[in-house]
């Protein structure tokens, strides 16, 4: 197999910084789930779960408001 040296993309600092919030939020989203999934298989609420929720609905609670200037 032939190897060829790698290609090297020229990033600012802003582009890496949004590449570090993707990945931050990408943890944040997949911690979540395993939370979610650990829920599904176990339906008993206690207190990490309630967190859990009050997690979701500080992240999702705004899509459900209304919004513009007639409401």
């Amino acid at each position: 197999m032939i190897r060829r040296s790698p290609t090297l993309i020229y990033m600012t600092d802003p582009d890496v910084q949004d590449v570090r919030d993707v990945i931050a939020k990408q943890k944040t989203d997949s911690a979540l789930l395993l939370k979610m999934k650990r829920m599904a298989e176990n339906p008993a609420m206690d207190t990490e779960d309630m967190e859990m929720l009050d997690q979701l609905k500080a992240r999702y609670g705004d899509r459900n408001k209304p919004r513009g200037m007639f409401v």
